[in-house]
């Protein structure tokens, strides 16, 4: 089974041509980082025009590693299907075709089951997927979504999927896909105000806090501050905290930061996008 790009002409370019170029631009531009081994990343999730400068910076991070498997932590915009939502199925877009991991995922599955409903209309994991297939050659993935989710239950699901890696000897990477903090009406978001410089100001010390948690791997105190705020992706980054950490990283990296404000001027309503690599 294959699940078709339904982000491709919205959230990215829909020709392979335009999007191979608008992918290869934000990776030519974002600064390369040399010398240490990534195991996991966080990307944002918005459409390209916005934040694949961002997420290219991730993408630089692994490009000269390799890898057996890429787990892929999306968020679950539509609210459809389980709070925790394993595909098994591949992903196709417009540059090429996502291999499921069906020997990972079908040992994921026997704990959580199969459920493609969440999958079917959301973007958080197809819009990751034009960065690694014109990255890696041959690109295995697991993909998942999640819903609302506890630190104990982000913990449990580190640890099973921690438990798969040693019985697999799979050498995964894994990346969390998230946006961070949604600001204004339009996210019914609002807590605090003022000029665009004190908005943009206050908005980028709200995201820093969550920022400062990351690096130092403080995963349940990242997930208690995210209840308050609004980023997407919370738990998705909770559990690749976890994950990482298991999996021998001591620290993540802030490769970069914006908002799309920066990017449209406007900061009537702002979303913050972060570049992180754990280490």
């Amino acid at each position: 089974m294959v699940r078709r790009a339904i982000a491709a002409g919205q959230f990215y370019a829909k020709e392979k041509a335009k999007l191979e170029e608008e992918v290869n631009k934000a990776l030519s531009e974002a600064k390369k980082t040399a010398g240490k081994k990534v195991l996991g990343i966080i990307a944002p999730h918005a459409g390209y025009v916005y934040s694949s400068k961002c997420a290219a910076f991730s993408y630089n991070a692994i490009k000269n590693q390799s890898f057996d498997t890429f787990i892929i932590l999306g968020s679950n915009h539509t609210g459809r299907g389980k709070r925790i939502s394993v595909s098994g199925q591949d992903f196709e877009v417009p540059n090429g075709i996502a291999k499921n991991d069906s020997e990972f995922t079908g040992k994921l599955a026997e704990i959580y089951g199969l459920n493609e409903d969440s999958h079917a209309h959301e973007h958080s994991i197809e819009v990751q997927l034009p960065f690694l297939l014109s990255i890696f050659k041959n690109v295995r993935i697991v993909p998942i979504t999640l819903a609302s989710y506890s630190y104990a239950e982000c913990c449990e699901l580190a640890r099973n999927l921690q438990t798969i890696v040693k019985q697999l000897k799979r050498k995964v990477c894994v990346i969390a896909s998230s946006d961070f903090t949604h600001y204004g009406f339009a996210y019914d978001y609002v807590p605090f105000s003022g000029t665009k410089e004190e908005v943009k100001k206050k908005l980028y010390d709200l995201d820093k806090k969550a920022i400062e948690l990351i690096e130092s791997m403080k995963a349940e105190k990242f997930l208690q501050l995210s209840r308050d705020m609004t980023i997407c992706g919370a738990e998705a980054i909770t559990v690749s905290i976890k994950l990482c950490k298991m999996l021998g990283a001591k620290s993540a990296e802030l490769l970069n930061y914006y908002t799309s404000g920066d990017v449209s001027g406007d900061y009537t309503n702002a979303v913050g996008y972060a570049s992180i690599a754990f280490v």
